[in-house]
């Protein structure tokens, strides 16, 4: 290496020393990046990387930067000039995972045994002959202790709290997948193939085929080295099964992520899968060696790597443990995008099926539904626009039908299921911004379109789905809000109501079903005290009104106000908003309700001829659309060829 390289180097790192001392730990991370180039084999570059690596787990937290930190940090534990800042390293990474929840990314990536080999490599480095200065004693005790610590984490066991229904929590027979299979001959009987006793039942069989090779490990003593001995396939099983539904997620025993580790690190090694690195990374070096390879090797290793992202993510916002949960469904994007294009016209066979639509579908659904559940952590408007960016790239994507045979769960999960998740993602996207604003007009708009999503969502999920009942309720509040009249709201919270026994054959034991009748109870008693005012006399079917406590936009009635327009147009757009059978004929006449306001003599104003167009547009739209409905057609196209046999991705 030159001087000159040397110097620069030099420059280099005091530069990222200013900026790790002032907690800005991207930058330091990029200046030592750039100063290794130039002097490589500079352990102190390596360890200063690494802490700066760490460092930034409490600004930004990043796992793969993690992983780069114990790349880092094994690369020059071998150095003796490396001892002061090994063990500075080392210990920051050693009380940041002691810091980390229960399910921890140190047992998610299995780091305690990276941290053993670190602090082992560092006890190398010191001098092995001779009596130890007092500051190598010292260094020695550190790493002992680091070691001591790291040893008797490696196989602890984790009592994790459960967000998702845990096998054991009821009984067996009532979970919802094992409901689900004992009504799979009727489902098929009664050629329900929209149930969503199908979409679990297969997302289960998926699931256990992945705890099935996990449990089949087994670990074996080679030379004195312990090796695992396995099946692959069980990380795609296990992907498979959380891209269709979610809600299988439970873990029978408490070694889940002992073998989950251990299933991962089979498969990335079997199949030389990406462990350091992000998108970037993979973008330069896959199409490499795919030249030197072939899809023989390429394929299984972009498969292993973007499906471990998927899990990785899954289990921190499943588990909620600290990290960006998100941006690993992010990252798989960015490759599953990028490789589409770029191998568009390799066949399937050979790139593989983590490249076809359904896939991406998948994943797209889940980032976008993370980023959904993760926004009251970061409260950001970016993250605010991504999600409606992503939800409407969902409903926006040409929806060609599934090639060859699928499993009567199949469509639903990547055909209509990521369809509702994106309107009801919408929903929820416009009942913030409704809340955001402080003109009640204004606000009273946004909550219709929020309305409307939510209630879209609502009727793409199967009739027996939780979810349905879920999301319009949701959609029943945003109505309350938008002060819409009760005989727009009363319907909804009897459809709450009817639908609740058919949606209890399988999720009577969910993970959501206390919540759920908690919102049914909300719902019967609004449907019980307003239909008891009607039947009293003292409201009408044209008056709003919502649950006790919530805070309702109730207006000027218009049988108190009968020529106020803006009280027509309201009701119009209220009904119109709902989009469903016997609206279209109410959104009509309140438009020409709303027409018969205005002046008919005489000049009419400026604002008076923008409100007549308007309300004549809308009136055309209406009356042009009149008997279109939300609810979808029974019979589907994308139904046509469903196949009872092999899955295929």
């Amino acid at each position: 290496m030159s001087k000159s390289s040397s110097k620069i180097a030099d420059l280099l790192k005091a530069e990222g020393n200013v900026f790790h001392q002032a907690g800005k730990y991207d930058e330091a991370y990029a200046k030592f990046s750039e100063a290794i180039k130039h002097d490589p084999k500079n352990a102190v570059l390596w360890a200063n990387r690494a802490a700066s690596a760490l460092g930034m787990k409490k600004v930004s937290p990043s796992l793969l930067r993690y992983l780069d930190a114990v790349t880092d940090a094994e690369k020059v534990s071998s150095s003796v000039f490396f001892r002061a800042t090994l063990m500075f390293s080392m210990h920051r990474q050693l009380n940041l995972i002691q810091n980390m929840r229960k399910l921890g990314e140190d047992k998610l990536l299995g780091s305690w045994e990276k941290s053993i080999d670190a602090f082992q490599k560092a006890l190398s480095c010191l001098p092995s002959t001779g009596e130890l200065s007092k500051a190598d004693k010292d260094l020695k005790t550190q790493f002992e202790s680091g070691l001591k610590k790291a040893e008797a984490n490696k196989n602890r066991v984790v009592i994790f709290d459960h967000v998702f229904a845990p096998a054991g929590s009821v009984h067996q027979d009532n979970l919802p997948w094992k409901r689900a299979m004992t009504m799979e001959q009727e489902l098929i009987a009664r050629s329900a193939i929209k149930s969503s006793g199908f979409v679990i039942l297969f997302a289960y069989k998926e699931f256990k085929d992945g705890l099935d090779k996990m449990n089949a490990l087994k670990i074996k003593t080679i030379n004195g080295q312990q090796m695992v001995e396995g099946l692959t396939g069980g990380i795609a099983a296990l992907s498979n099964a959380i891209m269709r539904d979610r809600r299988i997620f439970h873990m029978s025993d408490g070694n889940f992520i002992e073998k989950y580790n251990k299933q991962m690190t089979l498969e990335a090694r079997q199949y030389k899968g990406w462990t350091t690195g992000g998108p970037k990374l993979i973008q330069d070096e896959a199409p490499k060696r795919l030249k030197t390879l072939g899809w023989g090797a390429v394929r299984p290793a972009l498969a292993v790597t973007v499906r471990a992202w998927i899990m990785r993510g899954f289990l921190q916002a499943a588990f909620q443990t600290p990290g960006a949960t998100t941006e690993f469904f992010s990252d798989a994007l960015q490759v599953l995008e990028w490789g589409s294009r770029l191998w568009k016209n390799v066949p399937k066979s050979d790139r593989g099926a983590i490249f076809e639509p359904s896939f991406i579908r998948g994943v797209k659904r889940l980032y976008c539904n993370f980023l959904q559940e993760s926004w009251s952590k970061s409260s950001t408007t970016s993250d605010l626009e991504k999600i409606a960016t992503l939800a409407h790239e969902l409903l926006d994507e040409e929806q060609a039908p599934p090639t060859g045979e699928v499993d009567p769960g199949f469509v639903s999960s990547f055909w209509i299921y990521p369809q509702a998740d994106a309107h009801v993602n919408l929903g929820w996207y416009y009942m913030k911004k409704a809340q955001a604003l402080s003109d009640e007009n204004e606000s009273t708009g946004v909550y219709l379109i929020s309305a409307s999503h939510y209630l879209k969502g609502a009727s793409l999920y199967p009739a027996d789905d939780e979810y349905r009942l879920t999301f319009l309720k949701f959609g029943l509040e945003a109505l309350w809000f938008a002060g819409s009249p009760l005989k727009i709201t009363l319907p909804i919270a009897e459809q709450i109501r009817e639908g609740f026994p058919v949606i209890k054959k399988i999720w009577e034991y969910s993970g959501d079903a206390l919540i759920l009748k908690e919102q049914l109870r909300i719902v019967l008693e609004f449907e019980e005290h307003f239909m008891a005012e009607i039947e009293a006399g003292r409201m009408t079917l044209e008056d709003s009104g919502g649950p006790k406590g919530l805070k309702v936009k109730r207006g000027v009635w218009i049988k108190q106000d009968p020529k106020n327009v803006v009280l027509w147009a309201n009701r119009a757009a209220s009904a119109l908003a709902i989009k469903i059978a016997g609206f279209w004929d109410k959104s009509i006449d309140a438009f020409k309700n709303a027409l018969d306001c205005l002046p008919s003599t005489g000049e009419l104003l400026e604002a008076d001829e923008a409100l007549k167009a308007q309300f004549k547009s809308e009136l055309e739209k209406a009356e042009a659309t009149k008997n279109k409905v939300a609810t979808p057609p029974e019979q589907s196209p994308l139904e046509e060829g469903y196949g009872y046999g092999a899955r295929s991705y």
